[in-house]
């Protein structure tokens, strides 16, 4: 039977670019292949399809009413009480590290020369026998001393320090008040104060100690200069703590610069700290009450208090958006057994929950929501109440369960209730998710029927239009956008409507159009979510349109989000990154360049260069490609050293200049950073040693790779088919067919194909024609995909065909194949010398 051949034109269609531009790819393929791929199959995909996802809804319902009612705490306080005890206890801190004013004579003598002689002279003996313990000889002295001058005031001083020593308390107390109450020197007579105050405090007379040590402190501060003023001191603290025209933070701050307090000091610390708080949170200092509730619930003197403290500290980060943390402090206190009869037990499973909301834990919001609306103190405040139920429904809604949250905003509807209004607008969001258009419809007209100064007109307005959008219907979706759009300019929903009206305008390819929608977005709106979407949907125009220059121009030139130098430099990247992983490698050439113009010292260079370098590779510039990549393997840190190794080792390969591909695979080879790629390198040093005849080094590489671990099929068919080469370079056919055999059982790619093309050319040379035949039959049928190999088999047959007397069915196979295949290499020169030979 005569076989005739069925040549395939699709088969011979092109489809590859060589094997050796194969393994380019596996150089850069690492380079965001997923993305790379999306974007490719999104690119053939006709028509456009837009992208959901950017234009729908989020129905986590956290809108205009979602805000917590902010409660004041309760700052019942005996404060005349409090301030007393603090004073007591400010006093006793400093008396009790502070020691007495020690007696002096000098420099008295100075200050006061014309004083009574007698008098200098026995104030100077009498202190100079008190230092020596000399009391009775000292005290005799020193009542010498006449009335009338600072003399006679320090004298007086040094007595009292006398009946101290002598354990004469009440001696002591009234010689110091004495002296305090003299005006000849004010310097001893603020220290007549200070020791008065201190021997008070030491007869347990603390009250009374109280004005002397005030009047002292007075003194000291009145001293100090303008500019030693500015600086607080705990003397200046005192003096605030002691009048009392502190509100507190001056008895915290004193306190803390005492260390080693007692427990009675510590119990007022734990107590000013607890009122600070809540006079900072009352001032919506929220930071600053944070700070003094974390001191106060330290302390666990008054166990209530402390838990106020993490009660009031949660409702303080709450309120600064610290969410997550006021969740866990809220959770603390209610597992405190401290507070379970306290007014705020039951508020803080709202406030806890109303945390929970915030972070869309709406399951845990549900939970504290519902424990809430179980207390008695859910129905002392209807607004609370309504809005717990208003929360219930939207932690329902947002965890699907919309049966449940249907429940709740009935009951909102039925009570005829303030929020009435918003419990139907959410009906009519259920029952579009529950795919009832038709009844959201009708839901939401009712709203602004219903209610027509609703605050929620301009959602029912964007919803509305909306449904006809997800519809199809994008016309009536346009007309009721831009009608909503003119009714209610204000809206929060305005740059939403504009976002779907441009990717309509994108989808039906009106990209001028579009591109006018997006930049209002941006221009207008450029603090919101929809500004940033609009920009990559700008982007994703230009980008359409090959021209990234005037993307750059223009996100760098426009101000959202007023962009730093750094994001601009990110910017003008991420569009030739764009261009690169889609494939259009011209245009990325192009979008590096002007990355490269604009930032002089760009902060991504080493990545741009090797997306430049590649680029140039796949644009047939070699010689500037390795320019870029050599570049990189110049710097040994770089992230793209071995990718880009790889880079260069193939394009080298593809240029058929195997030295310089070893150099490159050696390092790959040899470097343990690059271990992922040691069976390209070795495969490759394979081939690259044959192809300069260095046989000993390629059978040593065969055998690194068919002794490889990780080494692929694909590898370790690659060994075999070059070792059957090299074999062949011997005139060893029977073990080069044995490898070749091998190649083809161990590879389902090019290898392969080559490997079984070698067989059946080796049994052709050995004029074992039938069996040539049949090896070339199965490349055909069974290598299609390998358009090179199944050509050369094709080839290979014709020349069968004529061995074997079948001119004709050679001539047509051979047209066959210089009819169809299309590849500029030697299959279309070999076929066309074949058929004139056979036309010969």
């Amino acid at each position: 039977m005569i076989l005739t051949p069925i040549v395939n034109s699709s088969r011979l269609k092109i489809t590859i670019t060589g094997f050796l531009s194969l393994l380019m790819l596996a150089g850069y393929a690492q380079e965001d292949e997923k993305q790379k791929q999306e974007q490719q199959a999104g690119a053939q995909a006709q028509p456009k399809v837009m992208d959901s996802i950017v234009v729908v809804r989020d129905y986590r319902p956290v809108l205009a009413d979602a805000v917590k009612i902010r409660r004041s705490p309760d700052m019942k306080i005996d404060r005349l009480a409090l301030e007393k005890e603090l004073r007591q206890v400010a006093a006793g801190l400093y008396f009790t590290r502070n020691p007495y004013k020690e007696p002096y004579h000098s420099p008295l003598p100075q200050k006061y020369p014309n004083a009574l002689r007698d008098n200098i002279d026995n104030n100077r003996i009498g202190i100079l026998a008190y230092r020596a313990k000399e009391y009775p000889r000292a005290t005799s002295i020193l009542e010498k001393v006449k009335p009338g001058d600072p003399f006679y005031q320090s004298s007086i001083l040094a007595l009292g320090h006398i009946a101290l020593e002598t354990g004469d308390k009440p001696g002591a107390r009234n010689a110091f008040y004495k002296a305090s109450k003299m005006d000849f020197d004010a310097d001893l007579k603020a220290d007549g104060q200070y020791n008065y105050g201190k021997v008070l405090f030491e007869l347990d007379s603390v009250q009374a100690a109280l004005k002397p040590l005030e009047a002292y402190i007075s003194k000291r501060n009145a001293e100090l200069d303008e500019e030693a003023k500015k600086t607080e001191t705990t003397e200046m603290r005192m003096a605030q703590v002691l009048s009392g025209s502190s509100n507190f933070q001056a008895g915290v701050y004193l306190l803390e610069s005492f260390k080693d307090r007692s427990q009675k000091d510590d119990e007022v610390y734990q107590r000013i700290t607890y009122f600070r708080g809540l006079e900072f949170y009352n001032e919506r200092a929220f930071e600053n009450s944070i700070s003094m509730f974390m001191r106060s619930e330290k302390l666990q003197f008054d166990p209530e208090m402390a838990a106020l403290a993490t009660y009031w500290k949660a409702e303080a980060m709450y309120e600064v958006r610290k969410y997550g943390e006021a969740v866990e402090n809220f959770s603390k206190f209610l597992s405190l057994p401290a507070v379970k009869n306290s007014t705020v037990y039951n508020y803080a499973n709202y406030a806890l929950a109303y945390a929970a909301f915030r972070i869309n834990r709406y399951g845990m919001a549900a939970q504290y929501f519902e424990r809430f609306l179980a207390s008695e103190d859910s129905r002392l405040d209807k607004n609370i109440r309504y809005d717990v139920i208003a929360r219930l429904g939207d932690s329902y809604l947002s965890t699907r369960n919309y049966e449940r949250a249907k429940g709740y905003y009935d009951q909102l509807i039925n009570d005829k209730t303030a929020n009435q209004d918003y419990a139907l607008f959410q009906q009519g969001i259920i029952q579009g998710l529950q795919g009832n258009n038709e009844g959201k419809l009708e839901t939401l007209k009712s709203v602004v029927e219903k209610f027509p100064n609703s605050n929620y007109a301009d959602d029912v307005a964007f919803e509305i239009p909306y449904i006809y959008f997800t519809e199809g219907d994008y016309d009536v979706a346009i007309e009721g956008l831009q009608k909503m759009i003119k009714q209610y300019p204000r809206s929060s929903y305005v740059p939403r409507a504009l976002m779907t009206i441009g990717l309509v305008q994108y989808n039906k390819s009106d990209n001028e159009a579009a591109m006018a929608t997006f930049q209002k977005i941006v221009k207008d709106y450029s603090t919101t979510s929809e500004a940033a979407q609009a920009m990559l949907s700008i982007e994703n125009i230009y980008l359409d349109q090959g021209d990234a220059t005037s993307y750059i121009h223009y996100a760098t030139s426009n101000n959202i989000n007023n962009l730093s130098e750094g994001e601009q430099d990110n910017l003008a990247f991420q569009a030739a990154r764009t261009l690169f992983s889609r494939g259009q490698y011209g245009p990325a050439v192009e979008a590096i360049n002007a990355y490269f113009d604009k930032f002089p010292k760009p902060r991504q260079e080493k990545h741009a260069r090797f997306i430049r370098g590649v680029s140039y590779y796949h644009t047939g510039h070699p010689e500037e490609a390795l320019h870029d990549l050599n570049i990189i393997l110049n710097d040994w840190t770089s992230e793209y050293t071995g990718r880009t190794l790889m880079t260069v080792a193939a394009l080298y390969l593809n240029l058929k200049e195997y030295n310089e591909a070893i150099v490159h695979l050696k390092k790959l080879e040899l470097n343990s950073d690059f271990k992922e790629n040691y069976g390209y390198a070795v495969t490759n040093l394979v081939k690259c040693y044959y192809e300069i005849g260095d046989f000993e080094q390629m059978e040593n590489y065969v055998e690194l790779v068919k002794n490889y671990a990780k080494a692929t099929e694909e590898e370790i068919a690659t060994a075999h088919l070059y070792s059957a080469k090299a074999f062949l370079q011997k005139k060893n056919v029977e073990s080069a067919i044995k490898e070749l055999n091998l190649a083809a059982l161990k590879s389902k790619a090019a290898v392969s194909a080559e490997a079984r093309y070698r067989v059946g050319l080796l049994q052709y040379e050995s004029k074992q024609y039938d069996k040539a035949q049949k090896s070339a039959f199965d490349v055909i049928e069974n290598m299609d995909t390998h358009d090179y190999w199944v050509a050369k088999s094709f080839i290979l047959l014709a020349d069968t065909y004529a061995r074997k007397g079948d001119t004709l069915q050679a001539r047509k196979t051979l047209e066959s194949v210089i009819e169809n295949y299309t590849n500029d290499d030697d299959v279309i020169p070999t076929a066309k010398a074949r058929l004139q030979k056979l036309k010969k």
